[in-house]
């Protein structure tokens, strides 16, 4: 990517997933979760969560959730990213408060990654599974809200991926499509993700 002007908005990691009702194109539950080691609001963590509060009982998190360790940078990437992705549209991202909670991570790139955000109420679980491919994207001057962004991250699509939320398993299925050696998932891992707003 050509060097261009302009400023590092975040950085960090930005793993996402899209489970589906089986057998079925709806969806039900749609998660972002991101860990900032810069941004302008500080780093921590944070998850942008929309549940269908029909797929599992769990009130204080089904719905449109936001939970963070750092409620400004939660903020800053639910107005900036989230809220303009495909499936976190409309969803309420805008007016959601974010709510506190602490998170454990733990992985290896290559095969799978666990996250886990504790709010003292309420245990949600993520977990990414069997990496299918390793790709730097690099994306230059596109539109996202009413920004122009450059973006590199390196994406690895996954074959599997579960939530459970206080230790009872929501049930949906990732989508994974494959076109000669290109594969795409609902479910994926990214890191080294750096958005930089064009001047």
């Amino acid at each position: 990517m050509a060097n261009t002007q302009g400023t590092v908005i975040f950085s960090g990691e930005n793993p996402g997933l899209t489970l589906y009702k089986p057998g079925t194109d709806e969806v039900v539950a749609a998660v972002s979760y991101w860990r900032s080691v810069y941004s302008g609001a500080g780093d921590g963590n944070a998850l942008l969560m929309w549940i269908d509060p029909s797929a599992i009982d769990a009130p204080n998190v089904t719905g449109t959730t936001i939970l963070a360790d750092n409620s400004g940078m939660a903020r800053l990437v639910a107005d900036r990213f989230t809220g303009h992705f495909e499936n976190f549209r409309d969803r309420g991202f805008a007016t959601a408060e974010p709510q506190q909670a602490r998170f454990v991570q733990e992985g290896d790139g290559r095969w799978y990654h666990r996250v886990v955000a504790n709010t003292g109420e309420d245990v949600i679980e993520l977990v990414w599974g069997e990496v299918l491919q390793f790709e730097l994207i690099q994306s230059a001057d596109f539109e996202l809200g009413p920004s122009r962004w450059d973006l590199a991250t390196v994406i690895c699509p996954c074959e599997i991926a579960m939530i459970t939320i206080n230790n009872v398993n929501l049930v949906g299925e990732v989508r994974v499509t494959r076109a000669d050696d290109d594969i795409k998932s609902s479910a994926f891992l990214a890191f080294s993700e750096t958005w930089l707003e064009r001047s």
